[in-house]
């Protein structure tokens, strides 16, 4: 894709950001941005789809800005469970940026009708900081540590929209402390999914 897409998807979600921040997400905003001169040509050829494209788009954004963030970290002499609470606290310094617009966008995503965009972009999302941890497993591994991730996330997610962002963190070591003290996985999976926020049991059904 070239540069000068690129740069018109980002000036798009910018412009979205916007919208969203105060009135949410609907099937309006397509309307709403080109009220604010975006030609409705690029939004279709971008976003052919309608909002839900724009929508999966700013969350696949997330872990863009998340990646290009860690190039300038050297987490390599770092054990996993500080590289992980690291790229955790990046990610949330991330959404932190944007707090209202991520806000109303996880809050649309709870929406039934939403199920599988945020089920797929929870999976994006912890794939993506185990792939940047340096994971390399293929196994049964694989999912299980994922599923993990998801919880601590999860669980985390919602400290950050009900609290300040110190206490993420302190949620964050709490879970990777109590997880890390539990031998086996299965027990592991059966502790995220037992602390994950009431509203969230669904990522993990």
């Amino acid at each position: 894709m070239k540069i000068t897409e690129n740069k018109k998807k980002e000036d798009i979600l910018i412009k979205a950001k916007k919208i969203v921040s105060i009135e949410g997400w609907s099937s309006e905003i397509f309307s709403k941005l080109q009220k604010q001169n975006t030609k409705k040509n690029d939004l279709f050829y971008f976003f052919p789809n309608g909002y839900k494209d724009l929508l999966e788009y700013a969350l696949q954004n997330i872990n863009e800005k998340l990646k290009y963030k860690l190039k300038k970290i050297n987490l390599i002499n770092f054990p996993i469970n500080k590289r992980i609470k690291k790229i955790l606290l990046l990610r949330f310094d991330i959404l932190n940026e944007d707090k209202d617009f991520y806000y109303k966008t996880f809050n649309h995503l709870l929406l039934p009708t939403n199920n599988k965009i945020s089920k797929k972009s929870l999976y994006n999302s912890v794939n993506t900081m185990w792939y940047l941890a340096g994971d390399n497993s293929t196994d049964f591994n694989f999912y299980t540590k994922r599923l993990i991730l998801s919880g601590v996330y999860t669980n985390a997610l919602f400290v950050f929209f009900t609290k300040e962002m110190k206490y993420v963190e302190e949620n964050i070591d709490k879970n990777l402390k109590r997880i890390s003290k539990i031998p086996k996985f299965k027990e592991r999976i059966s502790f995220v999914k037992d602390n994950a926020p009431k509203f969230l049991k669904s990522f993990f059904s």
